[in-house]
């Protein structure tokens, strides 16, 4: 099983390669929003600031663009990836279809235990939600799915939402940006529980497609795009239809320096 913590702490419990802890202390901040979509990055800069060299710098640019949160065009030097309106799109049709599979398929297997440490994972959810800090919130959140998807009782399924982990949190750490997401966090994840614990899979997948639309909304509107359009392969929802929910626009405030310390 993933390890989400290892995905964005600086620390480990094993000694870290010079590129390894490049590697985590730019996704680090990416997904803190210290290093913007589409931000240009200076190599010697950041050769300065993770005192490495240009050599290993590369190495590790190169580890972030699999991962697709750089990009490296020839002589343009890197920068961090853009989400657009298209990618948004794109990334909300693949994550509710593969994230509503495993849900469902989840809550039709899941016992006793299954369901105890997905409630543990929602406890964490909850605090991390209370703290205002995005990137607990995001290792929460991964820990919560990936429970889902480690025991949804298809191998392969689980290795396809495993593969798109990084995708998705990109997407996610910039909708978590989107302060009047923050209100309704938590309760769009607690639906997906209630349907799971009243073992209801229909219910359960259609809570969870209605949580990764309103990531993608807020998304949208913190690139400043249009929002995203709900999934095609989307069912409607008969038995609990969505709330409609109006959320502030995001607060404007000084742009911080990039800093990846």
């Amino acid at each position: 099983m993933l390890d989400p913590k290892g995905l964005f702490e600086l620390n480990s419990d094993r000694p870290l390669t010079t590129i390894e802890s490049a590697v985590r202390k730019l996704r680090y901040a990416i997904m803190q929003g210290d290093l913007r979509p589409g931000q240009k990055l200076v190599e010697a800069n950041l050769c300065r600031e993770l005192d490495i060299s240009r050599a290993s710098l590369r190495e590790a640019l190169r580890g972030l663009q699999t991962e697709r949160l750089i990009d490296l065009v020839p002589n343009r030097g890197p920068s961090v990836a853009k989400l657009e309106r298209r990618d948004v799109e794109d990334i909300q049709g693949i994550w509710s279809l593969l994230t509503g599979e495993a849900v469902y398929r989840f809550a039709e297997i899941a016992g006793p235990a299954e369901i105890s440490a997905l409630e543990t994972a929602f406890a964490d959810v909850k605090r991390a939600v209370g703290s205002r800090v995005p990137l607990e919130v995001l290792v929460a959140t991964n820990n919560f799915f990936m429970t889902i998807a480690a025991r949804c009782g298809n191998a392969i399924l689980r290795d396809l939402v495993v593969g798109l982990v990084s995708r998705i949190n990109f997407l996610r750490a910039q909708a978590l940006l989107h302060q009047g997401w923050n209100e309704h966090y938590s309760q769009e994840i607690a639906e997906v529980l209630e349907a799971i614990r009243a073992k209801n899979p229909g219910v359960a997948r259609r809570a969870v497609q209605r949580h990764i639309a309103s990531a993608c909304a807020s998304a949208q509107q913190m690139i400043g795009g249009p929002p995203a359009r709900p999934p095609s392969h989307a069912p409607k929802t008969a038995e609990r239809p969505s709330k409609s929910r109006t959320s502030p626009p995001p607060r404007r405030g000084r742009s911080r320096r990039a800093s990846v310390a």
